[in-house]
């Protein structure tokens, strides 16, 4: 009676460290891949922010261009009327607004480098989050019990590193020939 119940007790603790394992494993699978489905996710809104916010500030100098020769032509026509000046000689000195300021370029500048910062950053951990779910699904026993829930269900192949040209061809012929400013 007592080696029955020994085998009972053993079979149920063997039973229990199972289950256990299986539903730890089961919902360590499911945030893994929620996670890097998330932080996928969120390296796309970065990426896309950035580059509007690049975009949209490029376009200011432009539209103070713009604006000033309209300005200009437009305080010069009140000046002078429709058809200029007709004085044989005049000496004036014309003060308009408008140069376009080195700021705005630094401002932008900076918007590139911040927004780079930050898309790097967020792929840093990305890398990183792959990397441990990777690495888990390799382990013996959780990565034998992470293939018995069914992991992985996402396919890892599609969740890939946003590149430039630049890095890949430096990593292809293992050289990096330096970036090109002009």
């Amino acid at each position: 009676m007592k080696t029955l119940l020994a085998v009972l007790g053993l079979v149920g603790v063997l039973v229990f460290v199972g289950v256990g394992s299986y539903v730890s494993n089961y919902n360590y699978g499911n945030q893994a891949e929620k996670t890097i489905d998330a932080q996928y996710k969120n390296m796309e809104n970065i990426l896309a922010q950035y580059s509007l916010k690049v975009t949209e500030a490029a376009q200011v100098p432009t539209i103070k261009t713009d604006d000033l020769a309209k300005i200009t032509k437009e305080a010069m026509t009140g000046r002078y009327g429709k058809d200029g000046s007709k004085a044989v000689f005049q000496w004036i000195q014309e003060n308009y607004p408008g140069q376009i300021s080195d700021g705005l370029y630094v401002q932008i500048q900076q918007m590139i480098e911040a927004g780079r910062n930050k898309f790097e950053n967020s792929q840093t951990k990305f890398i990183d989050t792959k990397r441990a779910y990777e690495t888990d699904l390799g382990y013996l026993w959780k990565g034998f019990w992470l293939r018995v829930a069914g992991y992985p269900k996402i396919d890892l192949a599609k969740y890939v590193i946003i590149s430039s040209e630049h890095a890949q061809d430096a990593f292809k012929n293992g050289v990096d020939k330096g970036i090109k400013l002009r």
